[in-house]
């Protein structure tokens, strides 16, 4: 049984999904998988139907079957159903396996995330082509079939668009001198496409638009590949998006908090009929230059009243547990980081006191119910029903780290301690969050240094 489609004189024709066509081999399963990749690439790529306005219909219906065929492969493979697990912001799709007599779960916010975790490299390769083919071999068959004039019936020739020259040049800014490249391509892994992106990305000089310039080029490639035969499975597709940290073009753009932002609020909180602990927690945040993971970690065995100290030494992370995102406790700073033991201002103290006699019996000096810290998307939400109060611009929590480092640069202090204070490992990020500020030296520091 077949589904037609029929565009101004363009017949496509697509095996619909029934028991006719799809056979009880896993291998079956892979190849219907394939021949629909191919032809939603054909689609996608090529001019034939690039002003054809019903593609769209026909893509979004193959995106379909293909994502019931992957269901079918997990299923068959591992002898399970999917499951859904609805969240508040997002659905889990789960999978129970069972290995060492043990029952486990297999989670992912999307089928094509599970079917990578679940079939991954376990795809049988193609032998049509070499098994040491590269990656820029597959982007050179790749372009040169972008280019290739197209020849009609009626013997007119159509030339590629300006499409594909942007895909060169694209391939060639972002990938074209990258060692992922070298690499054959039936051998790679989503780890090294990861890899690549974090090489990529170091230096934080691509903005939004231009990440997804190269991940798109990259994944038509490896589609390409998929459709030649050459592999059957796009590593692209399960690349996490916080694996490419993007920048705005104007760094200027980036909120920082001020000494008289501070000021305001802090006058706003401290008039409040009733404290909470939202409300000291951001009194508190307003004197600290710490990472927001940081300082909601901190425990009371973490405060010395005493020596009237604070040691930064854990931070709280998300992570996958049991199938579920949950906010943990990681027991350590970040990597290359060390404990730190910061002095408290007079101010910060007074608010840990005020805290203490609220929260005193518990082990997180920021705990509002059951056993873990107030949440960060919490005291963003507080920080901005605050600022819209008195009518200043609301910040989120990352803001005030920056503006404490962009200030305390302002006032010439040393470089090394402000790194220290801001626990960085070294100086290259300190200097990164002063990119935007721009004052010279003073006149008291001028006469100092100069006379």
């Amino acid at each position: 049984m077949k589904t037609k489609y029929d565009f101004a004189g363009t017949s496509i024709s697509i095996p619909a999904l029934t028991s006719e066509n799809t056979n009880d081999s896993q291998q079956t399963i892979f190849e219907q998988i394939s021949i629909l990749n191919s032809k939603k690439l054909r689609l996608e790529t090529d001019s034939d139907y690039a002003t054809i306005n019903s593609v769209g219909a026909v893509i979004k219906d193959l995106e379909k079957q293909i994502l019931q065929l992957k269901i079918q492969a997990i299923e068959k493979e591992l002898g399970k159903k999917i499951t859904t697990v609805k969240k508040p912001n997002k659905t889990l799709y789960v999978v129970s396996i069972t290995t060492d007599g043990k029952r486990k779960q297999i989670s992912a916010t999307s089928v094509e995330a599970l079917y990578q975790k679940v079939i991954g490299r376990m795809l049988p390769a193609s032998n049509s082509y070499n098994a040491t083919v590269s990656v820029q071999d597959v982007f050179n068959l790749f372009s040169e079939h972008n280019h290739t004039p197209i020849v009609d019936n009626d013997g007119s020739v159509t030339y590629p668009t300006s499409t594909a020259k942007r895909k060169d040049q694209y391939w060639n800014k972002y990938w074209a001198n990258d060692i992922l490249t070298t690499l054959p391509i039936q051998t790679v892994i989503s780890g090294d496409i990861i890899d690549a992106f974090k090489r990529l990305t170091a230096s934080r000089k691509y903005n939004a638009r231009q990440i997804d310039q190269a991940k798109s080029v990259l994944k038509q490639t490896f589609d390409y590949a998929i459709w030649q035969k050459i592999i059957t499975v796009n590593p692209v597709i399960s690349l996490p998006n916080n694996m490419c940290p993007k920048k705005a073009r104007n760094i200027s753009k980036k909120k920082a908090t001020s000494k008289d932002w501070r000021l305001k609020l802090e006058k706003h909180l401290k008039a409040l009929p009733e404290q909470t602990v939202y409300s000291l927690a951001i009194r508190f945040w307003l004197t600290s230059m710490q990472r927001v993971g940081e300082w909601l970690a901190i425990t009371w065995d973490d405060v010395d009243f005493e020596k009237e100290t604070l040691t930064i030494k854990h931070s709280l992370s998300k992570r996958e547990v049991d199938g579920k995102l949950v906010v943990v406790d990681d027991e350590h700073l970040k990597a290359d980081e060390v404990a730190r033991e910061i002095p408290l201002t007079d101010k910060a103290l007074s608010i840990l006191k005020e805290l203490y006699l609220i929260n005193g019996q518990k082990k997180y000096v920021f705990n509002s119910k059951g056993k873990l810290p107030i949440s960060t998307n919490r005291v963003n939400g507080h920080i901005k029903a605050y600022c819209e109060d008195i009518g200043i611009e609301p910040m989120s929590t990352h803001a005030q780290r920056r503006g404490a480092i962009q200030e305390a640069y302002s006032m010439q202090m040393v470089e090394d301690q402000i790194r220290v204070t801001a626990g960085h490992a070294d100086s290259t990020m300190t200097r990164y969050y002063n990119k935007q500020n721009n004052r010279t030296l003073s006149k008291s520091s001028l006469e100092a240094l100069l006379g």
